[in-house]
Formats: C-alpha cells, structure tokens, sequence
C-alpha cells in the first residue's frame, strides 16, 4: 500500500540559517547573450527577466564546514519507489528509490552543500528542484515551502506542497502521489495568476541523474537550442541538428569537454518527455502534460573547472551529475506571458523505463522510437491527460486535511491584500509564523508603516506593483522613504531612488542606509560616488556590506581604499574568502604580487563558498600575478599561456584568463 509519512535525518550539512538583512540590489544572473536560433523559432528571449533578486534577501553566509543536522522530511512509498522530499530545502526531492532494481533514479548528493549558483546565492545539487518565477534557481530553492496532507486520491495519499512566489505575485502549488500499482510518481502542478493583467511567468523543474560513462539521454526531438558558454559573461544560444552538431554525439554527456546546455526543440505533435537511460537501457524517464513543453540537458563537462564545481557541490562520496529538465518555455532564457485571471497546470511523472539496450545506443531515430514506444507501454500518454483532469476536483482545489510545515508569511499578505475576495487561493492555508512580514499587514490596515529606527535594516522589503500607490500615499517617515526608494531603484530610477534613501537616513548611522546609496550610485555608473557611501557602512562589520563594497572599490580601482579597508577588519572577515579575492586583486594592482601569490595559495589553493557559477576569478588572478611577476623581471608573460593549478579552476568553458570583463582590468 502507498503511504505518506513525515520523519527525520541527518544530513552532514553547511549552515543555511544565517542570511543576510539587507536587500539583494545587485545582478548576479546579467549575461550577454549572442543568439541565432533562426526567425520561426518563437522564443521570447530575454521577457520577464528581472534585473535583481528584489524583494529577497541573499542566503550568503555559509561556509564550507558540515555538521550532522537534523531535516524534516515527507516520505512517499508504495512496493516500487521510495521518495524523500525536504521541505525545509525548497521542497527538493532528495531521493527517488527504485525498490525493483535497488537503485537511486536520481543522483542522491550524501551532504548538503551550498554553492553560489542560485538568485538568491545558496543553491545544492541533487535530487530534483522546481524553479517559479524568474529565471534562475529559484529564491526558495534553500528555504521552507508550505507541505501537507491533500485529500487522497484513489486510496493513495497525497502530499501537498505549497508557496507564493513574490517574483510574480502568485500562489503555485504541487501535488505528489504514488499510487499502490504505480512505478511512477507523479506531482501535479498549479500556478494561478488571480491578477488582472498579464504576468511573465517561468517554471523549470530540475532533475539531476548520475553521469556515468554510458549514459544517453534520449528525447523526441531532432533539433535543439545550444548555449554555449563562450567567456564569464557571454553566451551563445544556436539552433543546431542533433545529434552531433559540435563534431561529437551531444546525447551522451562523458563527449563533453566543457559546460554546456543543450534546449531541445520537441515538435508540438510528440509526446513531451527525457529520459536518462545507461548501457542496460534502464534509467529515468521524466515526462508530462503539454502544458509542460520545454526539455533541457545541462553538462558541466570534462575540463578541470566542471570537474571542480561538481566535487565544489558534494563529497568524496557524491558521484558526478548531469541535469535533465523540464520547463514551460523552450529555453530557460525566457518567460512565457500568462494571461490575467488564468490557471496553468500540468501532470509530471517520474518512474524508471527498461529499452533495449542495442536500440537505446543505436542511431538516434532509433533511440528517440525505442524510448517513446516503452515510455507508452508504461505509462499511455493519454493516461496522464485523464488523470490530470481527474485529480482537479479530486485534491487540487480542496483544502488540505492538515498543514504539516508552515513557509512564509507572504501568501498571507497577499491574502489581505486581496481583502478575503476569496480569488486568491482559496484552498490554500498561508497561516504563518513568519514576523517578517508584519509591516505589511500593518500598513494594510492603517496606511501607515510602523516607526522604525534605521539603525536596523527592515525586516522585509516589498517591489510587488500592487503595493507602490500604498507606500507612497503612506505618511513619510524612514522606513516609507527606504521602501519607496527601493521601488524606485528596482524600477531603475536611480536618481528617485537616491533622493529616497537620503530622507531614510544618514547613511553614516544607518548602514542599510549607505548599503542602498552606494548601490543606487553604483548602478548610474557614479562609482566614486558608491565607494564613498559603502565605506561609511563598514563599521557596521555587516559581511555583506563588506563584500559588495570591496567589490565596488576594485570596479572603481581604488586599490589603495581596498587595502585600506581590508586591513583594517577584524580577522573573522578577513578570513572570508570573497573580501580576500577582492584583497588579492588589490596587492597584484599595487605591485605586490607576490603577496597576492602567498595568499592566493595559501593551502594549496584559496578555497571560495560564494565563487558565482561561471566565474573564473581565481584562475583571472594567479594569471595575473604571473604576469606581473614576470613584468618586475623584465619578461612579457602571456596570460592565455599561464597554466592554472587545478584546484583554481572553475572555468565553465576553456576560456584564456584574459578573456571576460572581470579580466579586463588586469589587462589594461
């Protein structure tokens, strides 16, 4: 019999309780993206893209260091499969069990491990992931969602599990089931924009499968959209024919010699599915309703630095991964627009497929009909249509029969925003213990925000449409002039946003204060101007005002304030590693790089929690210092030519350490 239970484990994990208060301002995601995909190819690159993570906060505080901690987690098991889910971490499927064949469907990460890959910086790999609102790892994907116990469906329970996305200001939902004779699990899914305009709407769920020297991973399609990472900062997006358009057979990821995402272009007639098949022809199919048209698989390659990010991202015990995905655009470099007062919902499942071998690793033709025609006799695709119609009125629009975890308080504010018309996620119990959210409700209630002293940054922060005319018809006081001068710099009106922020406070008291001036300044390219504000907040000894401002001075190169300012820490924040690359750059631009070298390589290599994906500072560095090292001799040393110590390397493409904007300081 199916059932559904709520338990515990332990997980050797980073600690991911400690965020930062102030508001994520910067663009960590901006890449400039090449495409020639072709004038019928439909997408709608670049809509709905945000330029910041507004409203969230950054989960940046993270170290490498595991401890043993405890997880809450929601069970689901029948005779077939066993699935882990941690609500706690963005609802993550943390294992899916084949019981049949005694092997993970998906690749089972033995620790959790944050790396900077996500909007909000905290991403880990494993398991599965579902992504809403804009594009990236979405700002819970390391937070807690809403989970409960739906009414059953057929006998079998259902586990609910639930959030508001303030990116786009809905309610989405997902049902898991495990019928008693299913090999598959299924999750429906259910976004309603209650609105009255369009909204850009984006939704990717992330699978990652073990890599393995024989893997192929077959799809319905003869066409894809390849990105290619050409520089840090750079992208190429092409439609080619598969499935060898790069001189190798980009079906099997061990041909990959870099990172590399390849979008594939499933007709509209065939059946939407991916599945993730070895040399014994058994894996993992994932494969949905319609609604859910997008495929995507990302490799990150055979080169040192995809090698690197995957041991960055587990243990000596996590085995390399390849990601298989499923989104509702063709690519992930777009939103699709969603028409005011709509629902979007579609049926996913997930379950293990046996082909023949011979025709998995056959031609490609014969490998996309041997995998669609078992996929059929497992699971008939007209069997996900009745049974995404079916559950609608079974579970998916009833309230739940308990609320087991509790997420965050916004689906209520939204919920009284709506005044309890009732068209806002009827079904769905937003009651939360979350306090971060209670000037909001206050200033619903009163029009007026409490009285706040910007000694201490705000509790939350709010750029929802909806919400503008309420704050500025608000009577002025600090916390009103700060959250309106946020709206105005996520709307990109810096000079409103700056006249803003300066009523807020002095920024020499009130480091959020001098946190958003120097971001507003920042952004219009007066970077004097940033460095002068962000350095009035460092004697707050924030971390993330420190990092962001060393960061300003050495796109301002003012070096000497650098060092100035880093010297002056106390050790503990000398010792993150980010403030010591901005440090490092510093000593090379000052004529001290054999300095820059000794810290650089102190312990055979300067290991970074929050290096961002695609980075390749630290390899821009020692590239660097050979350079000027070579320069105090006399000798012109080619930094395309300096080989990188491996355990430096975390290029997502072979790219030369000249190359990229970040470089492009060292080179002038």
């Amino acid at each position: 019999m199916s059932e559904l239970r709520f338990e515990e484990m332990i997980i050797p994990s980073a600690d991911l309780t400690q965020e930062s208060p102030l508001p994520a301002m910067r663009d960590a995601l901006k890449v400039n993206l090449q495409y020639d995909t072709g004038d019928e190819a439909g997408l709608f690159i670049g809509y709905g893209l945000r330029p910041n993570a507004l409203p969230s906060t950054l989960q940046d505080r993270y170290t490498t260091e595991l401890r043993p901690t405890k997880w809450r987690t929601a069970v689901l098991e029948n005779a077939y499969l066993k699935a882990v889910f941690l609500p706690e971490l963005g609802g993550r499927l943390w294992s899916l069990f084949d019981k049949r064949k005694k092997r993970d469907l998906v690749t089972h990460n033995p620790v959790i491990k944050p790396g900077n890959l996500a909007i909000c910086n905290a991403w880990c790999s494993g398991g599965i992931e579902w992504n809403v609102g804009t594009r990236g790892h979405q700002v819970r994907t390391c937070r807690s969602l809403f989970a409960a116990r739906a009414r059953s469906y057929k006998g079998a329970p259902v586990l609910r599990m639930y959030e508001f996305s303030r990116e786009n200001g809905v309610a989405y939902q997902m049902e898991f089931f495990l019928p008693d004779d299913s090999p598959f699990l299924f999750v429906r899914c259910r976004i309603h924009n209650h609105h009255d305009k369009i909204i850009p709407m984006y939704w990717w769920s992330n699978t990652a499968v073990d890599e393995g020297d024989d893997l192929r991973v077959v799809t319905p399609a003869e066409h894809s959209f390849s990105n290619t990472y050409i520089s840090n900062f750079e992208h190429l997006l092409r439609r080619v024919k598969l499935p060898v358009p790069d001189g190798y057979d980009c079906t099997y990821p061990k041909n990959y010699p870099t990172s590399k995402d390849h979008f594939f272009q499933i007709p509209d007639r065939e059946r939407k599915f991916e599945a993730a098949l070895y040399g014994d022809g058994w894996g993992l199919c994932q494969c949905s309703t319609d609604r859910l048209k997008g495929r995507k698989l990302f490799v990150w390659g055979r080169s040192s630095g995809g090698l690197n990010w995957q041991k960055r991202l587990t243990s000596p015990d996590g085995l390399p991964y390849v990601e298989i995905q499923a989104g509702l655009a063709n690519t992930q470099l777009e939103c699709l627009p969603m028409p005011p007062r709509t629902a979007w919902e579609w049926l996913e499942a997930y379950g293990p497929l046996q082909a023949d071998p011979d025709k998995i690793h056959g031609s490609w033709e014969e490998a996309r009909h041997e995998a669609a025609a078992r996929l059929e006799e497992a699971l008939p695709r007209q069997a996900l249509d009745d049974m995404l119609a079916e559950t609608k009125e079974a579970f998916a629009l009833r309230p739940a029969e308990e609320v087991v975890f509790r997420g965050s308080g916004w689906g209520a504010v939204e919920k009284a925003r709506c005044g309890g018309k009732g068209d806002f996620a009827p079904h769905l119990d937003f009651d939360s213990p979350d306090e971060s959210t209670s000037i909001w409700h206050t200033l619903l209630k009163t029009g007026a925000f409490p009285a706040w002293d910007m000694k201490t940054p705000p509790p939350s922060y709010m750029v929802q449409e909806e919400f503008l005319p309420l704050i500025e018809k608000a009577p002025v006081s600090p916390l009103r002039d700060f959250q309106l001068g946020l709206n105005r710099y996520f709307r990109r009106e810096y000079g409103e946003a700056e006249k803003y922020f300066r009523r807020a406070g002095d920024p020499r008291r009130s480091f959020a204060v001098a946190y958003a001036l120097g971001n507003a300044h920042r952004s219009r390219g007066d970077f004097a101007g940033a460095v002068m504000f962000f350095t009035q907040g460092f004697s707050s000894l924030d971390p993330t005002i420190i990092r962001e401002g060393l960061q300003c001075c050495c796109e301002a190169r003012a070096w000497q304030t650098v060092l100035e300012c880093y010297e002056a820490l106390p050790e503990k924040l000398k010792r993150i590693a980010m403030n010591q690359i901005y440090y490092i750059e510093a000593l090379i631009r000052t004529g001290r790089p054999e300095e820059a070298e000794a810290l650089l390589m102190a312990g055979g290599g300067l290991e970074v929690p929050q290096l961002r994906e695609g980075e390749g500072s630290l390899s821009i560095l020692y590239a660097a210092i050979q350079c000027a090292k070579g320069a105090k001799q006399g000798i012109e040393v080619d930094p395309a030519k300096v080989e990188i110590p491996e355990k430096l390397d975390f290029r997502m493409n072979n790219i030369s350490p000249e190359l990229g904007r970040y470089g492009a300081r060292h080179a002038k």
